[in-house]
């Protein structure tokens, strides 16, 4: 399937376009549920526990990015999967540059997709990776919010009550039960917004991302001359595409194997797992 590693349903090559288009979405789909369940769950954790927290984010833009970047790398989820994260990290309160940054350096910071770079392809190419998505989340993402009108910056969250007193009585406190309710309450209703909110755009970054695939020639890059046009046409199709993550590493490997230039090999493995449709998707309904 042009969208993930494996079909739950073989493409048949005497199909119709209308037809490879139905199983590839129905294939992006299946490839992605597991990533994309753990991602509506995290992204509800995270919502309910964001809510806790009297500080959510920090003052300056570039700290902000930071700490996005240290909550994203360890995910190791896709970036389409990454998307619902984010989507609850901006709506329990945290910065847009935080959660920008932590939905950029999941697929491409988390130490799978770094070995897998280092593995498959040369040194200098998965290094200028590293170093460009360093780039995108420390510096990009900070001055791109340093032009958002502010109240596009942070969402608008309630006030996290007073604690309770430790000389607070006893038959005024919040009891375990009381507590353990409110938070399955709160988790809850969280994760149907955030499911709500994301599921029926996956469906159609899947659809998209399924015509794109089907339509696109298979000799796109193959035999041509790498220049800035078709260095932006290759840029285009790899950060439209909602790929799994390590796609890009192990397609950019492939294609280095089947002799394809590095400039087409450098542009994809940067574009395709690190941003999508998807995202993009998810960021304009909610930043």
């Amino acid at each position: 399937d042009p969208l993930g590693f494996e079909a739950l349903i073989a493409l048949e090559p005497t199909a119709s376009v209308v037809e490879r288009i139905g199983v590839s979405t129905v294939n992006w789909i299946n490839t992605n549920k597991k990533g994309m369940t753990f991602g509506w769950l995290f992204g509800a954790a995270f919502l309910t526990l964001l809510g806790y927290f009297r500080r959510r984010n920090f003052k300056g833009r570039f700290a902000n990015s930071i700490y996005g970047m240290v909550i994203g790398a360890p995910l190791g989820v896709c970036v389409n999967c990454a998307a619902p994260i984010a989507r609850g990290l901006f709506q329990g309160g945290a910065r847009a540059e935080t959660s920008l940054s932590a939905m950029i350096a999941s697929p491409t910071l988390n130490v799978v997709v770094l070995t897998m770079a280092f593995s498959l392809l040369p040194f200098y190419i998965a290094v200028t990776k590293v170093l460009l998505s360093l780039a995108v989340i420390l510096v990009a993402v900070p001055l791109i919010c340093r032009v958002l009108p502010q109240d596009r910056l942070l969402q608008s969250v309630k006030t996290v009550p007073t604690p309770q007193a430790p000389d607070m009585p006893e038959s005024d406190r919040e009891t375990l039960r009381a507590s353990l309710a409110g938070f399955a309450a709160d988790f809850g209703r969280n994760f149907w917004f955030i499911l709500r909110m994301t599921a029926p755009l996956m469906l159609l970054a899947g659809f998209l991302g399924a015509i794109a695939g089907t339509l696109l020639p298979a000799d796109l890059i193959n035999g041509r001359e790498f220049g800035p046009v078709s260095a932006l046409a290759a840029g285009v199709v790899g950060t439209f595409l909602p790929v799994p993550i390590g796609f890009d590493v192990v397609v950019s490997g492939a294609l280095l194997n089947g002799g394809v230039g590095h400039g087409f090999i450098m542009t994809l493995v940067f574009t395709l797992g690190s941003f999508s449709v998807y995202s993009f998707l998810i960021v304009g309904t909610s930043v």
